[in-house]
Parts: C-alpha cells; structure tokens; sequence
C-alpha cells in the first residue's frame, strides 16, 4: 500500500482542525446554558457555528487574499449575521416587515450594549427580548475566526485554541459567581461538574487536536524522506511508541490535574462573575440607609404632605414596600449582600422582564410620585410580576435604570435625575432633607431614582400570609454583645419557640410607649394630633444602633425588676421609641432566638390589618403614613444572621408600641401604690445603661480568648497556603512542562542505541541550542553551510564528525559518538558562560527549538536545500534524520 500523499494529510489536519472548533463551541454552549436554560440557545449556537465555518469556507475560496480577503469578510459577516440574528436570537421581531427591521436594528444595537444588559438581568435569561445576541455573537465570530486560523493548516493554527477557550469563557464569565450542584455517582461526589467538564474539556481537546496535528506533520516529513525506499528503519516503530505514549502521558495528566485542581479550586474561592460588579451594588454602597431618615416623616411639614397617589384597587396588597434591610453591622440596618452564596445571591440586583406573567387573582395598580417622595427605593409589593411600566418624559431612562434584589424583598431605581425634573420639584417644594433617600421631601435632593411626577403601573401576586415558622436550633445573634437585650430575654421566661416568640414581641410593644421626636413643639403637633386627644408627649431619641437598643431594653430591664413580679401590665411600660428602635429590637429578638430576620420600610394599605398608631393608604400616602415592620423565618441556623431566607417564607411582624399608657418610670426605693411590695434589692442589680459606650470601644474590648481556635486558625492559614501554591503551580505549570519537554528530547537523543543516529542527535541539539541562543534561526542547506553560518568552531568540527559517520564506509562507534555529545556539552558551556543572566534564563525558556522542529520548511531563503538525490539513497532512519521536519 502507497502512503498517503501529502495533500490528502494536509486536508486530515484541516478536518481535525474544524472537529476542535466543533467541540471548542459544543463546551462553549455548555458554559453558557445557566446563563439563559432555553431551548433557543442551543439552536443560537448551531446556527452561529454553522454560519461561521460557510463563511470561512467561502473566504478561502475567494479570489483575493491577505488584507483584501479579511476587508470582504467584514461586509459579508455583517450580511449573514443581519439575516439570521432575527429568527435566531430575537423572535419577537419575526412578524411584519417593520417589525423585522426593528429586530435587525435591535441585533446591531445588542452587539454594543447587550453585555450590559447580560448582566443587569436575572437569571436565568430565557428568551427574553435581545439577550441572546451576545452568545450567537460570540458563536459566530468565535467560529468564524478559528476556522479560518485551522483551514488551511499553518504556524498560526495553533492560536485556535486561544480562540476556543475564550469562547467558553464567555458562559463562565456572564453566568452566576455560584457553581454547579454537585454530581452524585453512587459513592462519589463530584463538585461543580458542568465547570469541570468545560476545563477538562477544553485542555483535553485542545492538547489532542496539537498532539495528532504535530503527530501528522512529522509523519508527513518521515515519508518524505522515505518515499524512494524500499524498507523502514527499525527504529520507526519504537519512536512511534514513545511519542504515542508521551501524548498519552500528557492527555492522562491534564485529566488528572483538572479533576482535581477544579474540585479543589472550588472549594478554596468563591468564584465571581461580571455581574457581580455592577452599577446598582455602587449605587447601594452610595446610598445611606433610609431607616436613619424615617423621623423626618413625622416632621410638621411633612406628616401631612403627600407622597405617593395610587389609582387602581389595590384589594389583596396589604403592604407597599419601599426598602428591606437585611443586614446591621450594629450601628445601622441597610441593604447589603449576606456571608454566604445564597445570601449574596438574594441581595444582589438585577433587572426584571418587562412582560407580567399573569396568574389568576393578580393585583394592577398604578403609583404616582407626589412632592413629599424622591430617591432610588421605588414602591412595589413584595409579589412584583415584572418591571413597573413607566409612563412620562422619564420612561426610557426608569426602564433601564430598574432593578429587584434576587428575593424580590427591594426594587431600585438607578436612572439619573434630569435638571428639569429638579427644577419642578424644587417650584413643588423648597426643603429637602435626605438625600436619596425615602424622605428627601422634593426630587432636588435626589440625584437618582424617582422625581416628582413619575408614574408607573404594577402587576403583583396578593400578600399571602404565612404561619410562623419555629426558630432554628442555633442562635443568630450573639447575646453576650447584648447584656440588655439577654436579661430581658430572661426575666420573660418565655420557651424558645414561636409562640414563644410572639410573646415577647407583644409584651415588647405592651411595654413601649410611641414617641416621634425628642423635643415637644410645632414638629411634634400634627402626628400627636394624630394619635387622638389624652396623648402624653415623652421625648425619645432617634437612632438604632445597639447603644439605642440596649438603652430601650436597660429601661424595661430595669422597670419590671423594680416593679417586682407582681406588678401589672401598665406598671411595665418603660421603653420609650417608635418604629424605628421597636422593629429593629423585634429582628434583634428574632435573631436570638433562631430567626432570621430583616426590617421593612414602607406604608400599610387599605387592606391591612389596622395597627394603632398607623395610618393606611387609600387613594394617597402621606408622610405620616410611613412605618416600619419586621419580617422573620424560620433557619436551619445557617447564613450568620444576614437576614436571607433559605427555609421558609417570610412572616411580617408588627412591631409599632402602645400609646394609651404612658411611662410610670420607678424610682430607686419607690413603691408602686398598686403593688406594695418592695423589689427584692441583692436580685436586682441595676444594669449600667450602655449609651455610653462607643461600638468601637465594645469592639475593642473583647478579650484575647474571643480570637479564633488554634486549630481553626491553622486550618484557615493551612488552606490559603495551600491554595496560594496551587495557583503558583499552575502559573509555573507551562514553564515546567516546557523544561521537560526539551530535557525529554535531549536525553533521549544522547541515549540512542546506534552511535551513529546518538552522533546525529548531537547536531540536532546544537542546532536547538543555537537557536536558542540567537546564533541561528534554522539550519542552512547542509551541515557544512550551516557551521560556516554559524561562525563556531565548535559547529565546524562536530559538522565533520557527523558528514563521517553518515557518508563514511565504517559505521562509527561510541567514542565518535561521545566525541560529538562532549562538544555539545562544552558549547553549551561556553554559550552560557559568555551570556548574562536574562540571556540565560530567556534561552532556556525559549520556543525557538521546538518550532524550529515543528515548522516544516523553515529554511532561510536564497540557501541551498539539502540534495534530495543523495537524501534519497540513504537509508530510511538516515534520511529522516537528514532531513529538516517536513
């Protein structure tokens, strides 16, 4: 059987290039699944693929080429993406011929601003108007770009894997910072399969499709010096097993090293994405907390002013909710991403669809911002279907500037706030207070979010309400930091469960007393007015930061003790605040017992059930409207009290004291005329109030032995150095293999059997080692022209001894070839010796060796080529030896 010409190896190489930017975009469509989990993605994927290799195809065979060729295939990429972008990536553009043109603008537009979009949507993305142009982008071009560098088969192909890879980057980078579940194979587990499958994947790939194209390049060389042969060398054979097993080698240990460095990577960091860095979370950190602000509601200019109008019924939404905060650091409660995956995956903003996926019994209504409300926290019920449907000058600006948490718990809106929407709130109303906030009382104070005169229509699901959950097993509150709060906790003898917990929190609001401000006067007139004729005013300080509570829980404390344990209800009443102090106690109790818990802002509607002291909202919310409330659920005692629901749904709490009683405060030695008896002193030792305590102070108080365990901290430090050196490991793994690679070859070619190919494989090294060292880029003609190029001494003689063992009628023994390898070793010597540090270090990192092998016909021009008569009548192993790689 002839062997196969060299034309019909050149096109296996061109179709074993093409199957690698197949499977390069079958893993790339594989990454980017959980980015839209839509039927239509796969479908984007085979159309750009196949898009991708026509044009290619078609580019190589038109009649120009070089830069002419890359100018024609802009134009035409263009034509074929215009064609299928829109039965492909928008199919709510396929209709009328408008209605398609649209579609064909959007996919131009998508290809400048879809990213963006990409990462300001929730996932997973569906089909939902153009997302998925970037994925058919990337397929297309992706595609298109590595086919041209593998067809035909060149030096450049192998940047296809560069390409390749990149393609799959585009699911991991887009997608979601968590990783995949775990895949569970009987008694194996198996953590974050789908990113294992794509790394392996594509190393495997890649490092197969470079190993069988060089495995036919050298192949097609060794014929080549052989054709005109009657039998091989007997060395063939063994060479072919040795480099097949090398290749096996490497294959086997890419798996190896990627099954058990993804795992382990994925363990040791938490992985992050694009989207994890966006535009709302900025906002966020920006913006101040709106609980800090909500006393200014309740202000004389402001209890009265109008906030938000709703036109719609509203029957079924018992609650508007404007911000729910999830996380306190002890001096604030604010929105914020919590310790654990889920838990930034609830806190983190994304936009909504913008068409309402309606079920029966949904509630549509529409809200308009009055001159009291401006900021980025817009109103919305907790059961939001889709994005608000803006209406005004403002719409186009609201609709991309929305976003929802991932629980749907708070929407923002980031959309500037124009000069002239400042300028008609300011003509609507001169004050303002807070800035971006919920009470900034005119859109001047606010540069983002909603202004005066916005309005937008709701679709949302009706409140359901849920039954109480029992607390977890572990508290989420560390009560050693809250004395106050804990001693209370203990005077109630309440059982640590749900019923149990509802009883503190009525007794907390039975011993409360409402109160808005710290001062009486014209600011505190009309919501006094409010709560109805026989209100006593007590002053009260704003603030809920854990000095503010633990003075809250030091007045009952110290009133129930004093009190003794006969005194009534009303003897109780102690705790002097408002909503503010009173929810975040309630999540602070919460927490304690083994709830997580988050505190709402926001105003009660038509339909809520009455609270007293709290208005509701028919057809206008005005300042006075707004509340505060406390949502709770129950734990598997995880999540560190973040304030992320993973178990059940939320349960709202109410949290607004009495106002009907007003403070009986006890004095040290006084007795109560109802309850004559004396508080029993030695148990009743009084609490100092911990206002006078900073929280940097408590911070820096606690005791050495509060330091993380030994063992823990040895753990910690153990896996971070482990994980460090991992990465190092990888960072030096090409270095390393590099090293190898080139040691391998050399001392395989010192070891050879027959001196006369050990006497070759000398000059081959010194070649390797000249290009290394800059000396010279290939070998010229013969080994005589190529010493002379050299201008070595060292070339020259080793030339010689090589032509003798060759051409000589005597085959040559051991000390020849030992003779050859100790001028080698002594170049190598020299070279080094007369060349600087860098220099050294830059030829041993070199490529130049290894391409120069790899690259056939790599020979300068204007030199002569060996004379391929003679080459012919050499033996077989001789020729290919002879031969530079073809």
């Amino acid at each position: 059987m002839s062997a196969p010409q060299p034309d019909t190896a050149s096109r296996a190489r061109d179709l074993l290039g093409i199957a690698y930017v197949v499977v390069a975009g079958l893993l790339a469509t594989v990454a980017a699944w959980p980015v839209y989990e839509s039927v239509r993605m796969p479908v984007a994927a085979a159309v750009g693929m196949l898009a991708g290799l026509g044009l290619a195809w078609a580019a190589r065979r038109a009649p120009v080429s070089g830069v002419a060729r890359a100018l024609l295939l802009v134009p035409a990429t263009a034509v074929v993406y215009a064609l299928i972008v829109v039965p492909v990536a928008i199919p709510s553009a396929v209709g009328a011929p408008l209605m398609w043109i649209a579609g064909i603008r959007d996919g131009f537009v998508g290809v400048v601003v879809g990213w963006k979009q990409l990462l300001t949507l929730s996932l997973p993305l569906g089909e939902y108007q153009a997302v998925l142009v970037p994925f058919l982008l990337v397929m297309l071009v992706g595609t298109l770009v590595a086919a041209m560098l593998v067809v035909p088969d060149r030096s450049a192909s192998p940047f296809a894997v560069v390409v390749g890879l990149g393609m799959s980057g585009f699911g991991l980078a887009f997608g979601s910072s968590a990783i995949g579940d775990p895949l569970v194979v009987g008694p194996v587990t198996v953590p974050a399969p789908r990113e294992l499958v794509v790394a392996v994947g594509g190393l495997v790939a890649a490092l197969a499709w470079l190993l069988l194209r060089s495995r036919s390049i050298r192949a097609v060389a060794l014929r080549r010096a052989s054709a005109d042969t009657v039998q091989r060398s007997s060395l063939t054979g063994w060479s072919a097993f040795r480099r097949r097993s090398l290749a096996t080698a490497l294959v086997l240990a890419a798996l190896v090293v990627g099954a058990v460095v993804t795992p382990a990577a994925a363990g040791f960091a938490q992985r992050e994405a694009l989207r994890d860095r966006i535009d709302p979370e900025v906002v966020l950190r920006q913006t101040a907390t709106p609980l800090a602000s909500y006393r200014s509601a309740f202000t004389a200019d402001r209890v009265d002013e109008p906030w938000l109008a709703l036109d719609g019924d509203t029957t079924g939404v018992e609650r508007l909710r404007l911000a729910t905060l999830d996380t306190y650091d002890g001096e604030t409660f604010h929105v914020g991403a919590g310790e654990g995956a889920a838990d930034a995956a609830a806190s983190r903003f994304s936009r909504l669809p913008r068409a309402a996926v309606r079920a029966p019994g949904d509630v549509e209504f529409g809200v308009s911002v009055e001159p009291g409300y401006s900021g980025i926290w817009v109103p919305a019920p907790q059961g939001l279907r889709a994005a608000p449907d803006f209406s005004g000058d403002r719409a186009a600006a609201l609709d991309d500037g929305f976003h929802r948490s991932g629980d749907g718990a708070t929407s923002i809106d980031i959309a500037a706030v124009s000069s002239d929407a400042t300028g008609a709130a300011n003509g609507a109303d001169a004050g303002s207070t807070d800035a971006a906030g919920p009470t900034a009382s005119s859109a001047s104070s606010a540069t983002r979010g909603l202004a005066l005169g916005d309005e937008y229509r709701l679709v949302a699901a009706p409140d359901r309400r849920a039954d109480l959950d029992e607390p977890g097993a572990t508290p989420l509150l560390d009560v050693e930091e809250y004395p106050a709060l804990a001693a209370w906790i203990e005077l109630q003898e309440q059982p640590d469960t749900s019923a149990g917990f509802l009883e503190l929190v009525q007794r907390l609001r039975d011993r409360g007393y409402l109160s808005h401000a710290a001062v009486d006067g014209p600011d505190a007139a009309g919501w006094i007015a409010g709560l109805g004729g026989g209100y006593t005013f007590i002053p009260s300080y704003s603030g809920h930061s854990k000095a503010r509570i633990e003075a809250l829980f030091t007045q009952l404390v110290e009133q129930q003790r004093l009190a003794g344990p006969e005194a009534s209800d009303a003897a109780l009443v102690a705790g002097v605040g408002d909503d503010e102090q009173f929810a975040v106690a309630v999540a602070l109790l919460a927490r304690a017992l083994g709830y997580e818990s988050r505190v709402v802002l926001g105003f009660r509607l038509a339909g809520a059930e009455e609270v007293p002291g709290v208005a509701t909202c028919a057809d206008v919310c005005a300042g006075g409207a707004l509340t505060v409330w406390t949502e709770v659920t129950g734990s598997s005692g995880a999540g560190g009290g973040s304030g992320t629901s993973t178990s059940g749904a939320w349960t709202p709490i109410d949290a607004t004291p009495q106002f009907e009683v007003a403070p009986s405060l006890i004095r040290e030695g006084e007795q109560l005329p109802e309850h004559p008896t004396t508080p029993d002193r030695p148990e009743t030792a009084t609490i100092d109030p911990p206002s006078a305590q900073s929280e940097s102070s408590d911070a820096e108080a606690a005791p050495a032995g509060e330091e993380p365990a030994g063992p823990l901290a040895l753990a910690a430090w153990v896996r971070w150095t482990a994980l460090g050196v991992a990465a190092l490991a990888l960072l030096l793994l090409p270095v390393l293999v590099l090293l190898a690679a080139k040691g391998v070859r050399s001392g395989r070619r010192r070891r050879e059997a027959d001196p006369e190919v050990r006497i070759v494989g000398a000059w081959d090294d010194l070649i390797d080692l000249y290009a290394e060292h800059g000396v010279l880029t290939a070998q010229l003609g013969t080994r005589a022209d190529t010493a002379r190029a050299s201008g070595r001494q060292a070339a020259t003689e080793l030339a010689g001894i090589v032509e003798r063992a060759v051409f000589a009628g005597d085959p040559p023994d051991g000390d020849d070839a030992r003779a050859a390898w100790a001028l080698v070793d002594a170049e190598r010597a020299e070279l080094a010796a007369g060349a600087r540090l860098r220099r050294r270090l830059a030829a041993r990192l070199s490529l130049a060796a290894l391409t120069r092998s790899a690259l056939p016909g790599h020979v300068r021009t204007g030199r002569p080529t060996p004379d391929r008569s003679i080459s012919a009548s050499l033996t077989p192993a001789r020729a290919a030896l002879e031969e530079p790689a073809r």
